[in-house]
């Protein structure tokens, strides 16, 4: 596994607002063409109703912008493409029924007022979806599948230089297999019976790659769906494992679970927060904000020698 770097990390900026920022910008992007093809329709028409045909083709726009980072959180519960570049039809199926069921849905909201309407009523919404449905569903399938195609490449897995899925490890005791230190470079001699024996270090695995992680540099580290995410000083490490096997590695007397998905390491608490209904939370020495769950805060008390 390699680690998570950001070359155009701005400082002082949340990489979550990254994300959202890029998704609203596209779409808005795409709202500035909308609105000018509509123009030009009317324009070409001799139509004067342009509010109304901007309108009427930006509406629907705020919904796909609402709706897509659910569809890319759906590209990676549902890959396509599986770890051996296999096309898995449950998945193809899931998404067309997912994007089907968006499709009809935002039709209905867009046409809503049409329901509302003196002259409207259900019949003539569902008459007015059904026409929007069946004009509007191939090329909106087509952006449906565009951006389940973007979710499936961000979230691929690692893959070689061949661009076919990097091997699991062999199992063969003497065979070597790559290790990746926290400082970038490769031991190519060492073996996973030597990697235990390396003090100070914990070990990220993600298919044949193992990165050795300096224990004083963890921050916390978080579980991520089938992940865990190792959060070290300036750096994040991604491996294929469960926390609770990642915990194993690590000194109980240093390091405390406050939550099922989050370990912290106690030496990098700056202060532990009060929440409203008996929650706590605590802060880091990087400013970071980590929830205590109700159930983990005994275990946070003892491991601070505090009472919460």
């Amino acid at each position: 596994m390699l680690p998570v770097r950001d070359p155009f990390r701005l400082p002082g900026v949340d990489r979550r607002l990254i994300g959202p920022a890029l998704i609203l910008g596209v779409w808005t992007l795409v709202a500035m063409v909308a609105a000018v093809q509509a123009i030009a329709f009317v324009r070409l028409d001799g139509r004067i109703d342009m509010a109304d045909a901007i309108l009427s083709r930006l509406s629907i726009i705020p919904l796909w912008a609402l709706g897509t980072p659910l569809i890319l959180r759906s590209a990676r519960r549902f890959p396509v493409v599986g770890d051996q570049r296999t096309v898995s039809p449950v998945a193809v199926a899931v998404h067309l029924a997912l994007g089907s069921l968006f499709i009809v849905l935002t039709n209905v909201v867009v046409r809503l007022p049409t329901a509302l309407s003196p002259d409207g009523g259900i019949s003539s919404l569902v008459r007015s979806t059904m026409v929007g449905v069946a004009e509007y569903y191939p090329p909106a399938m087509v952006v449906y599948g565009v951006i389940v195609a973007i979710g499936h490449f961000v979230y691929r897995p690692n893959v070689g230089t061949d661009g076919a899925p990097a091997p699991a490890p062999p199992p063969v005791p003497s065979s070597v297999t790559p290790i990746a230190t926290d400082d970038g470079t490769d031991d190519r001699s060492a073996t996973p019976s030597a990697i235990a024996a390396i003090d100070g270090h914990i070990a990220v695995r993600q298919w044949n790659r193992v990165h050795l992680v300096r224990v004083e540099d963890i921050d916390f580290v978080e579980a991520e769906d089938n992940y865990v995410v190792v959060h070290a000083s300036s750096r994040t490490y991604k491996g294929r494992d469960r926390i609770s096997d990642l915990e194993s590695q690590l000194d109980a007397r240093r390091f405390v679970r406050i939550h099922r998905s989050t370990i912290v390491h106690i030496a990098k608490i700056r202060e532990v927060q009060p929440l409203t209904h008996g929650d706590h939370a605590v802060v880091l020495r990087n400013g970071k904000v980590l929830r205590v769950a109700r159930s983990r805060r005994e275990a946070l008390a003892k491991a601070l020698g505090l009472a919460l």
